[in-house]
């Protein structure tokens, strides 16, 4: 299972909406051809990130600008993978959770864009030196 490792800094919504409104909810991970790019030398494939689903929980303040709340990633499986804290804004998404050893991480992700129902993000995986950008998709 690779990591899941996010960091940069984004542009803003594509249409007005404030993505802390949108993101409460569970979101899946596109599959299909183009919803996963992997940028950089590497052999790995969309296939090799096992992260499959997400839930945000909007449990946490929210000021029209900033949402925080808790989050919850699972694999392909359907197993727990990560869970702790996000905060989002239009730009960013900013995850804490402890890693497999119990060690807190704190990750942030560039938005690339979003609508009510999908949004692209983009991170770096630096121990690969790659930058991996992915498209989430709400669940009805």
């Amino acid at each position: 299972m690779l990591p899941l490792m996010l960091m940069a800094c984004g542009t803003g919504d594509d249409d007005g909406r404030r993505l802390g409104e949108i993101i409460v909810g569970t979101w899946q991970r596109g599959w299909g051809e183009g919803d996963v790019v992997i940028d950089g030398d590497t052999d790995l494939e969309p296939d090799n990130f096992t992260y499959d689903q997400f839930v945000f929980r909007g449990d946490g303040s929210y000021n029209g600008m900033v949402r925080k709340g808790t989050f919850t990633a699972y694999d392909t499986e359907g197993k727990v993978i990560y869970e702790g804290d996000y905060q989002c804004d239009n730009n960013n998404l900013k995850l804490t959770y402890l890693d497999e050893s119990s060690v807190k991480r704190s990750l942030l992700a560039q938005v690339v864009s979003f609508t009510e129902n999908t949004i692209r993000i983009r991170y770096d995986y630096d121990q690969k030196g790659i930058t991996v950008t992915f498209i989430i998709r709400k669940k009805e």
